[in-house]
């Protein structure tokens, strides 16, 4: 059944191009499934694709990257250091961001945690994965973040950017935006 756990994913992959984390495969075909069994019957391949862009690509934001900017210095070698300054919108307001850490996304992450009162503490980044959903110049790449949130529980969250920096954070607000849903 494409509409089971390791369907959808499969469908996603091979339809899509979207190769989805494993870590992923049970919560995305759970909806699948919810949705396979709302309407009775096995979903078609463009539905389950409906599906994961409302669920992941197109979720309500109710955090969003408004701006940013990153500084990158790579003279240490291997290592490298990365400050990330921007401002998230929430509310109709805008909130400046800054931080820094070993990459992209851990700076971006770090500045999230420096938000005033705390406003998206207590997420921990657990892994992310990415590649490219198209190819030539034109390419757009995907990410999937895997976050816990501050209850402990799983959370995704997709971005998508011919920006693979944006792409990260992009994926890491739809994680934190999808686990307040909830």
């Amino acid at each position: 059944s494409q509409s089971g756990k390791g369907g959808a994913a499969f469908v996603m992959q091979h339809t899509f191009g979207y190769d989805l984390p494993k870590a992923m495969h049970g919560e995305f075909g759970a909806i699948v499934q919810r949705e396979s069994d709302r309407v009775g019957r096995e979903l078609q391949p463009q539905q389950i694709f409906d599906l994961f862009d409302r669920e992941y690509l197109s979720a309500p934001k109710t955090y969003q990257l408004v701006r940013h900017t990153f500084q990158e210095d790579a003279r240490h070698g291997d290592a490298s250091w990365v400050k990330f300054q921007g401002e998230i919108g929430y509310q109709g307001k805008t909130m400046a961001a800054s931080g820094e850490g070993n990459g992209p996304i851990d700076a971006f992450f770090n500045a999230l945690h420096g938000l005033p009162q705390g406003a998206i503490d207590g997420y921990q980044f657990v892994d992310y994965q990415e590649h490219a959903v198209s190819s030539g110049s034109d390419t757009q790449a995907v990410c999937y973040i895997y976050l816990k949130n501050p209850q402990g529980e799983d959370v995704f969250g997709v971005g998508k950017s011919h920006n693979i920096n944006r792409a990260s954070l992009r994926a890491i607000l739809n994680a934190i935006n999808r686990s307040l849903l909830k």
